[in-house]
C-alpha cells in the first residue's frame, strides 16, 4: 500500500514516481495537429430547458393532433373478429403485402425463399460490384440503380397487394367500394 507522501507527480523534465512504480510521462493536453478549441460560452446551449422543452412541445403537439383526428373521424374498423371465420381476403400488413404479392404469382419455393434471399444476397454483393470509392452519387451508378430498381418494384408490389387486391384475390380499383363476396 502506497502512503500519501510517497507520490510524486511532476510535470517537469523528470519522469513521475507513484509508490515504487515508476509513470512514464504525463503530458499536458496539447493536440497532435492544430490549436485545441475551446467552445465559445455564446455558443453553448444546455440540454435543459431548452433542448427538453423543445422536445416535449412537439410530443405535446403530436398527442394532440392525433386526438383530434381521432374525435372527428371514425377508424375504418370491421366487426369484431370471429376466430371461425377468415375474411376474405385475407390480407398480410402492408409491409409484408409485396411478399404476399409475389406468393400470389409464384411458386411458394421462388417467392418466399429465393426471391428474399436473392436480395439479401445481392444486398450483401453490391459493395463488391460497385467498387467506386466516390461517395458522390452521380458516381455511384451501380448502386443507384439497382437500389432505385428494387424500391420501385417493391412500392408497386405493395401498393398493389395493398390497395388493389379484393376477394378471392382478384384485381379490384380502389374506389369501387365492395363489402363481403363478390
Amino acid at each position: 500500500m502506497t502512503d500519501e507522501s510517497e507520490v510524486k507527480v511532476s510535470l517537469a523534465d523528470e519522469p513521475a514516481t507513484i509508490g515504487s512504480k515508476r509513470v512514464l510521462g504525463i503530458v499536458p493536453g496539447k493536440p497532435i495537429a492544430g490549436e485545441r478549441k475551446e467552445p465559445a460560452k455564446k455558443d453553448m446551449v444546455m440540454v435543459w430547458p431548452h433542448l427538453l422543452v423543445r422536445h416535449a412541445v412537439a410530443a405535446l403537439g403530436a398527442l394532440i393532433t392525433v386526438l383530434v383526428v381521432s374525435v372527428f373521424f371514425d377508424a375504418p374498423l370491421r366487426e369484431i373478429a370471429n376466430p371461425e371465420l377468415t375474411p376474405n381476403p385475407e390480407k398480410a400488413p402492408w409491409y409484408f403485402a409485396a411478399l404476399q404479392e409475389l406468393l400470389s404469382h409464384f411458386h411458394p419455393m421462388v417467392a418466399g425463399i429465393l426471391v428474399p434471399g436473392g436480395i439479401v444476397a445481392g444486398l450483401i454483393a453490391l459493395p463488391f460490384l460497385d467498387r467506386n470509392p466516390s461517395l458522390a452519387t452521380k458516381s455511384r451508378k451501380v448502386a443507384v440503380t439497382a437500389f432505385t430498381t428494387f424500391m420501385v418494384v417493391w412500392i408497386i408490389l405493395t401498393l398493389i397487394g395493398f390497395a388493389f387486391r379484393g376477394p378471392n384475390w382478384g384485381w379490384v380499383w380502389p374506389w369501387n367500394e365492395w363489402h363481403g363476396e363478390l
